[in-house]
C-alpha cells in the first residue's frame, strides 16, 4: 500500500512520460542553458537520458497500478524485470555518458565546446 505522498510523487512522475516521448521522439535538446555544452559535446545524452526517464514513469506506473487494482501482484512480479534491467543498464549508460561529456567540457576549457 502507497501512502499519499508517494501517489502523489509516482502520479507526478507519471505525467513526466508524454515529455520525455515527446523529446525522444523529436530529439529537441536544452538550448541556452548551463547544461547545452555538455549535450552539444556528447552525442548519446540526450537520447540516454529520455530514455532512462522512461524507464522511470514505467516503474512508477506500474507501481499505480498496482496500488489501484488495475493489475495484480503476479503480473507487477512479471512487469519489474522488463522494468529494472533496462533502468539499471540505462542508469549506468546515463553516468558514464555524464562523466565523459564534464571530461570533453573541462579539457576544452571555460565551456567552449568542440562538437
Amino acid at each position: 500500500m502507497l501512502s499519499n505522498f508517494e501517489i502523489a510523487l509516482y502520479g507526478f512522475v507519471a505525467v513526466l512520460l508524454p515529455l520525455a516521448a515527446f523529446a525522444l521522439i523529436t530529439g529537441a535538446r536544452p538550448e541556452n542553458t548551463w547544461l547545452s555544452k555538455y549535450y552539444k559535446v556528447e552525442k548519446y545524452l540526450h537520447p540516454c537520458g529520455n530514455l532512462f526517464l522512461l524507464t522511470v514513469c514505467a516503474n512508477a506506473i506500474s507501481k499505480l497500478a498496482l496500488h489501484f487494482g488495475f493489475i495484480d501482484a503476479a503480473t507487477s512480479d512479471r512487469l519489474a524485470p522488463f522494468i529494472g534491467v533496462p533502468f539499471f543498464v540505462l542508469l549506468v549508460a546515463f553516468l558514464v555518458l555524464w562523466i565523459r561529456a564534464y571530461l570533453k567540457v573541462r579539457r576544452t576549457g571555460n565551456g567552449a565546446t568542440t562538437a
